[in-house]
């Protein structure tokens, strides 16, 4: 089976490849970066990010001379943004049928945005014969921009369970640096949290626009003793973190499933994260997990947990629901059902 997959230079999109190979060989990617990932047998770089309409217009022509050259079986975008709008609307010409896997603000906040946007999501959502999320809240928004409950499934990316080392008093956080993420909230959480215990070690992971910003507030507020930035990571270093830490802090304003999250949970991790629809899916508060709350500080309300029954529960959770292996078999699924339509 000869599929093409559509995606990004992300760990997301490398470890569904890399997954994925175990079981299918004829892998080709298209992206508008270059990857290089080992596993693929070609890839595509095609880059719509210039708003130059000539420019986007002759990537256009590109791009549909090589999908027609390739002649995959299925094609499989993942993420909804502008390079899936171009190649469904190919796909979509040729006839070639399409799978296409939502991440989580492509369809909760970026179609709200303003109406070009909206058109563009929708257009994907049109075009493909699948759409698969992590999420209900993101089936949910999927039905409210373009009403088509049959082929929008819930299906969960899969993740590759993490082993668990000797727990240390470390408090993990690896989302991106950026506003929508929050890390400035779990900075001031932690500040009140090593007031009274001190001898905790919050970890930040990952990068984005706001690094500079968060590391002076934490020089501000004297926490250099007790708060590490670790930088970009790759997945052995970023699973070692999740298999030392005794808790993982996640505090979006907006979130599909997260991968990071999943992890976290499948190597013991305590999660801490804010109060969304998707959250209320995988964490039961006070239970299994914290969600956060005004007026309390969630840190010091995962010290209350019952840790041995948090990890035994959310490691069967995700065993069952969201292991890679289990999640990759369900794709292929998809696959073969619309290759022999």
């Amino acid at each position: 089976m000869k599929v093409l997959i559509v995606g990004s230079n992300s760990i997301h999109v490398s470890s569904f490849v890399k997954s994925l190979s175990k079981k299918e060989s004829d892998l080709h990617l298209l992206t508008e970066d270059k990857c290089s990932f080992p596993e693929i047998r070609t890839e595509k770089n095609v880059d719509f990010r210039k708003l130059n309409p000539f420019s986007i217009f002759k990537n256009y022509l590109i791009l549909k001379k090589h999908i027609a050259y390739l002649n995959p079986d299925v094609i499989h975008i993942h993420q909804l943004n502008r390079l899936a709008y171009f190649v469904s609307r190919v796909a979509s010409k040729l006839k070639r049928p399409i799978v296409s896997t939502a991440w989580g603000s492509d369809v909760l906040l970026i179609p709200f945005i303003n109406v070009f946007f909206k058109f563009l999501t929708i257009k994907i959502l049109q075009r493909s014969n699948f759409v698969t999320a992590d999420a209900s809240v993101m089936i949910d928004s999927m039905n409210k921009l373009e009403s088509s409950n049959s082929k929008y499934i819930l299906l969960q990316y899969g993740i590759e369970m993490v082993e668990e080392k000797e727990k240390l008093k470390i408090i993990y956080s690896n989302r991106l640096h950026k506003s929508l993420y929050r890390i400035d909230q779990i900075i001031h959480y932690f500040k009140q949290f090593n007031d009274k215990y001190p001898d905790w070690k919050l970890v930040i992971a990952g990068s984005g626009d706001q690094t500079e910003l968060l590391k002076q507030m934490v020089k501000e507020n004297h926490l250099e003793n007790n708060v590490e930035f670790v930088g970009w990571l790759n997945s052995n270093e970023n699973k070692d973190w999740y298999s030392k830490a005794k808790m993982f802090v996640s505090i979006p304003e907006s979130d599909g499933t997260s991968v990071s999250v999943l992890e976290a949970m499948s190597a013991g991790c305590i999660p801490i994260l804010s109060d969304l629809p998707v959250s209320h899916e995988w964490i039961q508060d006070s239970f299994n997990g914290v969600i956060e709350k005004e007026g309390s500080n969630p840190l010091e309300e995962a010290l209350l947990l019952d840790y041995n029954r948090v990890n035994l529960n959310n490691k069967e959770l995700v065993f069952q629901k969201a292991s890679r292996t289990n999640s990759i078999e369900k794709f292929l699924q998809l696959y073969q059902q619309l290759i022999l339509k």
